[in-house]
């Protein structure tokens, strides 16, 4: 497999040939650009199986110098590197045959998992033969997965086996599985192929594992309102499971069989309307392109009353506002999708920030470029839903633990689990609230019992405890990673007040 890497920025470039060499050395990196004009040339030099490009480098941009090489009638597998948390080019994107994206800067275990999808989907195609390709279904994957080349020989070959020409008109139907999609697609496929059969129509289906949909391509039929009144019929107006409701559909038209993986690229993009218009909705291509929407005006209201709840410990009442949320878009109203994606992201970022102010979520072990690529790339609001879900359960709010608690006392314990180790001071905590040391002060011993210092102390020593038994750290680098900058200090002060020395306390615990 062969790679070309595009990108402006040189640090950038250097840095994933580098990861490139390290991680997939069976990856050849044939040639590296610095723009897309230099990326069109050393493209068509070296014809690879990858490129991974910017979007936005001088002259000619990433997507730009894409179309170009379709023009050329190549059509590599590409992953777009892009800044952007607003995905303004995903659609574009999409049309260009782009496979995957990376944010920027470039985190090494989401560049491998990526690069890793890509190179299992190349290993699949490349077990493709000429042989196995007289099959209609593996004709029209090939088509979908772009590694079919659909030349004079092949269209006469379709064209006297199946009757299909170059005028035939084909349906597509998306079936987007999500997370369920591997659990359940056998099982999907089987009820697509009973339903189709019924109809006794020409069909094959076809399973996109990386888009995690599978697609039904019909044809030989007379209309295209009969097929999508039926469908609806037998399958969206029927009682279906529950995992049925994590499943979303679209619909639509082409012209030809060069035509077929443009269409789904288009449909793919329009998939997470069912956001919006329900999950017993089929998305019908082009008229979704023209539904009317209104302004998504963002609930402020509830998130106040979020950061109310989270700040008093009310778990409840935060799982009930969370409810409410999901409510909020459930009004009769049709809002862009994309609308409510940055609503879902807004409001989850506030409860990340008040609960890192309130300190009961570790957000340092929270991915915060990957909640916002699953909830920017969600096509169901059950996967929204699973974000919020799944931070949910990593928040620490009890009750009982924040009774008789005020905010600002809060606050402060969350400055100085945060900043310890750097010699934080109650002085300085109270200027960064705006509030007097003594008041401060004042507060801290009546609520918590202790004064400052003893809970910072207690505190350090409490992680100094921690390193002291999971590590091999030596007693002075523990003391410098808990805020201490005199070993010897740290020693008499852990001594004091834990009753042994630092080494041990170490021996005693192994």
């Amino acid at each position: 497999m062969k790679a070309v890497v595009v990108e402006d920025e040189i640090l950038i470039r250097e840095g994933l040939c580098r990861l490139l060499n390290k991680m997939f050395p069976e990856i050849l990196v044939a040639g590296v650009a610095s723009n897309g004009q230099e990326g069109l040339v050393c493209i068509e030099e070296n014809r690879p199986d990858l490129v991974i490009t910017d979007i936005k480098m001088p002259g000619m941009n990433g997507l730009e110098m894409l179309s170009r090489v379709q023009d050329l009638g190549m059509f590599p597998k590409v992953i777009i590197l892009t800044a952007y948390s607003e995905f303004t080019y995903a659609q574009q994107a999409v049309k260009l045959g782009v496979c995957d994206y990376i944010i920027k800067p470039v985190v090494v275990q989401e560049f491998v998992q990526t690069i890793s999808k890509i190179q299992n989907l190349y290993e699949q195609e490349q077990k493709r033969t000429p042989d196995t390709m007289g099959n209609l279904e593996n004709i029209i994957s090939g088509v979908l997965h772009g590694v079919t080349i659909l030349d004079g020989q092949m269209e006469e070959f379709i064209d006297k086996r199946y009757g299909i020409s170059d005028h035939t008109n084909f349906i597509e139907i998306l079936i987007y599985m999500g997370d369920c999609f591997d659990e359940q697609r056998k099982r999907k496929r089987h009820e697509m192929n009973r339903i189709l059969q019924q109809k006794e129509i020409a069909y094959c289906l076809v399973d996109i594992e990386y888009d995690k949909v599978a697609v039904a391509v019909i044809y030989g039929y007379s209309s295209r309102q009969e097929i999508e009144r039926w469908y609806q019929n037998q399958v969206l107006f029927q009682k279906r499971e529950k995992w049925e409701e994590k499943i979303s559909y679209g619909m639509l038209e082409v012209n030809g069989i060069a035509a077929i993986r443009e269409g789904y690229q288009t449909m793919l993009s329009y998939m997470d309307w069912s956001i919006v218009l329900g999950d017993d909705i089929l998305i019908s291509y082009p008229r979704i392109a023209d539904i009317q929407t209104e302004i998504c005006i963002y609930p402020v209201e509830l998130e106040n009353q979020m950061k109310a709840a989270i700040c008093t410990g009310e778990k409840d009442k935060i799982r009930k506002v969370i409810e409410q949320f999901y409510d909020y878009f459930k009004n009769g109203k049709v809002y862009l999708p994309k609308e409510v994606k940055e609503s879902y992201v807004r409001f989850l970022w506030s409860m990340i920030n008040i609960a890192k102010e309130v300190d009961c979520i570790d957000y340092k072990q929270i991915d915060q470029k990957q909640i916002l690529n699953r909830i920017m790339s969600a096509k169901t609001v059950d996967e929204l839903k699973n974000t919020y879900d799944e931070l949910f359960e990593h928040m620490r709010v009890s009750l009982k633990e924040a009774e008789g608690i005020s905010l600002a006392v809060r606050k402060a314990q969350s400055m100085i689990h945060e900043f310890y180790t750097d010699g934080i001071t109650l002085s300085e905590i109270a200027d960064r609230m705006n509030l007097t040391q003594e008041y401060l002060g004042a507060q801290f011993h009546k609520e918590l019992g202790e004064n400052f210092s003893s809970y910072i102390r207690n505190y350090r020593l409490s992680k100094a405890k921690e390193l002291l038994i999971a590590t091999q750290l030596k007693q002075y680098e523990i003391a410098e990673k808990v805020g201490y900058t005199d070993a010897k200090y740290f020693a008499r002060v852990f001594k004091e007040c834990v009753g042994m020395s630092p080494a041990e306390y170490r021996k005693s615990n192994r």
